[in-house]
C-alpha cells in the first residue's frame, strides 16, 4: 500500500514521509496531504477530477471502468468516465430521491467504499429506455462494482464507481484507496464551496459599496464601472499577473467609495469649487482607506485605491508619493480614472473629446501619470 502515498505524492508535489505499519497507510497523514495543498480550490474540475481518476485506475488494479455522478440541481449526471462511452453515458440521469437502485448511497451513508455485484438488473425497477442503456454500457448484468459516496455538508454530491467485469469482489486494498480518493474529492468540493460562498459574499459587498457610491453621486454612476474597464485593459497590455488585475479591477470599482463621506452639495456642485471645498475633496482617498480597510482580506486593494491620486512626479495627494513610491496598480487606477474624468459629462463643465483627453495624458506623461502606463492608456484608448 506504499504506492498510494507515492502516488498522492507525486499528485501534491508533497515531499514529507509518510509512515506505514505492517504495510498499512497513515491514511491521516495522506488526507492532511491534501489539506495542505493551499491551491488546490483553483484547478478546475476537470483536471482535479481527470488527476483523480488517473490516479485511482493506477492503484486499483481490478477496475476496467468507471464514473463520476454530480448532484447538479436535483439530478445526479455523469461528468466524467474511463473505459465508457460518454455519449452513451449521458444519456443515464438519476433523479435525487431514486439515486442509484440497488446502491447504497444516501445521504446518511458515510464516505466509505461499498461494493456491489450485479447478477441481472431488476427489469421492474427501471424503464425499458434505461435497461436498454445499461445493455449498451455493459451494465445489465454479471460486474462488480466498487463505489463511494461523495459528501459535502452531510449532502452526497457525487458519487464514483469502479466497475470489474471479470472478477467477482474488488480487493481490501482497493477499498481502502477508493475510500481515500472519496475523501479527497470530497475535501475538494468542500473546499469549493467554501470559496464560492466567500467569493459571492465579496461580490455582494462590492456590489453594496458601488451602490452606495452612486446613490450619493450622480456622476460616479456608471464611472466605477469605466475605470475598472479601461484599468483591466492597461494591466493586461502590461501582461500583469491574473491576481493582480482582479485586484486592480476591485479596486478600480471601489476607488470613489470614500466620496460618501462628503456633502452631495460640495459633489453635484455646478460652478467651481473653493479652496475649502477641494480641500474636502482631497480627504476622500483617506475615507476610502477608512472603509476598505475594516473588510478582512481588502488590505491590497485598499493601498490601490487610497493611492490612485498620487502624481508620478510628487504633486498628488493626500502623501505626496512619487515615482516608485507610488503602487504600480494605483497607478494603472490613476490614468483610467483621469480619462473617464475628463471624457464625461460634468456638473460644472461639457465632456472633452477623447483627442483632447488623450493629449492632456500625453502633456502629462513623467508629471501626472507614469510615464510607461500613460503610452499604453494613449495606446488602448486610440482605439
Amino acid at each position: 500500500m506504499k504506492e498510494i502515498a507515492e502516488e498522492l505524492s507525486v499528485f501534491f508535489n508533497y515531499s514529507d514521509n509518510v509512515s506505514y505499519e505492517n504495510d498499512d497507510v497513515n491514511y491521516s497523514k495522506i488526507v492532511n496531504v491534501f489539506d495542505s495543498f493551499e491551491n488546490m480550490h483553483k484547478m478546475s474540475k476537470d483536471d482535479f477530477l481527470e488527476k483523480i481518476f488517473v490516479g485511482a485506475f493506477k492503484l486499483i488494479p481490478e477496475a476496467q471502468k468507471g464514473s463520476f455522478f454530480e448532484l447538479v440541481e436535483d439530478k445526479y449526471v455523469p461528468i466524467f468516465c474511463n473505459g465508457y462511452d460518454m455519449d452513451v453515458l449521458r444519456k443515464l440521469e438519476f433523479k435525487r430521491e431514486d439515486a442509484f437502485i440497488e446502491y447504497q448511497c444516501s445521504d446518511v451513508s458515510s464516505i466509505e467504499a461499498y461494493e456491489i455485484y450485479i447478477e441481472r438488473r431488476d427489469d421492474s425497477k427501471y424503464s425499458e429506455e434505461m435497461i436498454n442503456i445499461f445493455k449498451s454500457l455493459g451494465t445489465y448484468n454479471s460486474y462488480t462494482s466498487l463505489y463511494a459516496p461523495i459528501q459535502v455538508e452531510g449532502v452526497n454530491v457525487g458519487i464514483i464507481c469502479f466497475e470489474c467485469f471479470d472478477k467477482k469482489s474488488f480487493s481490501k486494498d482497493s477499498k481502502k484507496v477508493l475510500k481515500f480518493y472519496a475523501q479527497i474529492i470530497s475535501n475538494f468540493y468542500a473546499m469549493k464551496t467554501f470559496h464560492e460562498k466567500e467569493k459571492k459574499m465579496y461580490d455582494d459587498i462590492v456590489t453594496a459599496l458601488v451602490s452606495a457610491i452612486e446613490v450619493n453621486d450622480k456622476y460616479t454612476e456608471g464611472h466605477a464601472k469605466r475605470v475598472r474597464e479601461y484599468s483591466c485593459a492597461i494591466a493586461e497590455e502590461l501582461e500583469l499577473p491574473k491576481v493582480k488585475i482582479n485586484d486592480i479591477s476591485t479596486a478600480a470599482l471601489l476607488h470613489d467609495i470614500g466620496k460618501i463621506g462628503i456633502s452631495t452639495e460640495i459633489l453635484n456642485k455646478p460652478g467651481k469649487l473653493t479652496e475649502e471645498e477641494y480641500g474636502i475633496i482631497k480627504q476622500h482617498p483617506v475615507y476610502t482607506k477608512t472603509i476598505l480597510e475594516k473588510i478582512r482580506g481588502f488590505s491590497t486593494i485598499t493601498n490601490f485605491a487610497y493611492n490612485h491620486h498620487e502624481n508620478y512626479d510628487g504633486s498628488g495627494y493626500p502623501r505626496g508619493l512619487k515615482n516608485n513610491e507610488i503602487p504600480l496598480e494605483a497607478q494603472i487606477i490613476q490614468v483610467a480614472d483621469a480619462y473617464d474624468a475628463m471624457t464625461s459629462e460634468r456638473a460644472y463643465r461639457k465632456a472633452l473629446s477623447t483627442e483632447d483627453a488623450l493629449n492632456i495624458i500625453k502633456k502629462e506623461m513623467g508629471k501626472q501619470f507614469n510615464p510607461e502606463i500613460a503610452k499604453v492608456a494613449i495606446k488602448i484608448f486610440s482605439k
